[in-house]
């Protein structure tokens, strides 16, 4: 599976990158359902927001990092690194050069 990188700077100059893997390829052999990660989306999730604190009701907002790298995955799965992406890799660690093709 590819691997996509998105690269961010912020105003205070730090780089923020966020990464996720390309799931199109391994829709061939998976069904929807096997790779289907629903998502709720923002306006619905505000809304959710307004009626609980309306109701005085305690809220927290929490990040799970990695998750699903977390999860359990029962099959081997290649990511492909091309690119930019490749060289930062080995730069910050030579032995990768051994698997770049």
């Amino acid at each position: 599976l590819k691997f996509l990188m998105f690269l961010k700077e912020k105003r205070s100059g730090e780089i923020k990158s966020r990464g996720c893997t390309d799931g199109c390829k391994q829709h061939v052999h998976k069904t929807k359902a096997e790779t289907h990660a629903p998502t709720v989306s923002s306006e619905p999730m505000f809304h959710s927001e307004i009626i609980d604190a309306m109701e005085g009701r305690d809220m927290a907002i929490v990040d799970i990092p990695g998750a699903f790298m977390q999860a359990k995955i029962d099959v081997l799965i290649h990511r492909k690194l091309e690119g930019e992406l490749v060289d930062l890799i080995v730069c910050i660690d030579p032995s990768y050069k051994d698997f770049v093709t």
